[in-house]
């Protein structure tokens, strides 16, 4: 009987104890853990875009609770923006904010594309939620394992110079002058059409070429990025409004599939608020800085509607062609198509 009573009292106490495992794996499985999670970007600490990306970090830890943590990474510290957009799509760094990069897919590029727009009531049609050609990034996004986030609107763009235009307001003027242009046939073949002598160079060369005259200029950035990274150098700008430079936000997918409702909800709300609270700002900025640039000496051109125009007429007709065959007909026509 004496045998019998113990035997029973261990089998009571190993009931009890596997009951209490199962009832600390269940409060395992429902806490929720705390992620840390890698952001890039291409600006330096301290700048506008530096500091919107701060407050998008800290609003999306405030709405999950305190359960996600970011590690931000400014002034391509990871690298250049295209070598950590194919870091995203395999998970060695989780999300990015910045231009997409088209040496991963081509119509990546169709966002510079030369004139798609040339108003900010044009580009607010156009790269906004809901528009075509930001659906069809989330399509591209996905295809390479990227979930797409939220737009970073930034400014027009322009012509800078560090030596003096010819008869700038003109389109078909043809000085000659040789500019720096990005690796992207949009802007190679804009450059040529506008008269130009088109010099591919990486951004990170910029300064250099034209401080040492390899270039008297560059095309494929707008006042801003001139004024933070040509200071001293420019001469003259001329806001042609050739291009509407956009970035975008985006994780890794296997990443974003890994957080909770929660924590998922809370990245979407920042984001999409730092998105609104940018349309808010943008265009006020690019004045902004354009007269940043006046007050550092540079001569900023003032041009007409109708000039500006003129300049979209002559551009499109010349680049259009080549590029739509470039980014895929149907992908390029269903974007034109958004705003006519």
């Amino acid at each position: 009987m004496k045998k019998f009573f113990a035997l029973l009292i261990v089998l009571v106490m190993l009931v009890s104890l596997v009951a209490c495992g199962g009832s600390n794996e269940v409060v395992e499985q429902n806490e929720e853990q705390t992620v840390k999670l890698s952001l890039a970007h291409i600006r330096p600490v301290g700048s506008s875009a530096d500091l919107a990306i701060k407050a998008f970090a800290e609003e999306a830890t405030e709405l999950s609770g305190g359960t996600l943590e970011f590690e931000i990474y400014p002034a391509s510290q990871l690298g250049d923006y295209t070598t950590v957009q194919e870091r995203v799509g395999i998970g060695d760094v989780d999300m990015q904010i910045a231009s997409l990069g088209s040496n991963m897919d081509k119509v990546f590029a169709m966002s510079n594309a030369a004139y798609l727009c040339s108003t900010w009531d044009e580009a607010k049609k156009m790269f906004s939620e809901g528009s075509s050609l930001i659906e069809i990034y989330k399509e591209k996004l996905a295809e390479y394992n990227m979930t797409y986030l939220a737009a970073y609107p930034l400014y027009f763009g322009g012509i800078a110079l560090n030596v003096d235009p010819v008869d700038p307001t003109n389109p078909q003027a043809h000085s000659g002058i040789k500019i720096r242009v990005p690796s992207m046939t949009t802007f190679e073949k804009t450059a040529t059409t506008l008269g130009y002598l088109a010099t591919p160079l990486p951004s990170s060369e910029m300064f250099t070429s034209v401080q040492t005259g390899v270039v008297d200029g560059a095309i494929g950035a707008g006042a801003e990025m001139y004024y933070g990274n040509l200071s001293g150098l420019v001469k003259y700008y001329l806001p042609i409004n050739d291009h509407f430079e956009q970035w975008y936000m985006y994780i890794n997918t296997d990443k974003w599939n890994s957080l909770s409702d929660n924590q998922c909800n809370a990245i979407q709300t920042a984001a999409n608020n730092m998105q609104e609270a940018r349309w808010k700002v943008a265009e006020a900025e690019t004045s902004e800085y354009e007269q940043k640039l006046r007050d550092s000496g540079t001569v900023v051109v003032e041009y007409t509607d109708e000039q500006l125009s003129e300049f979209a007429h002559i551009v499109r007709e010349a680049v259009w062609p080549v590029i739509a065959e470039e980014y895929g007909s149907e992908y390029f026509e269903s974007v034109v198509d958004s705003i006519k």
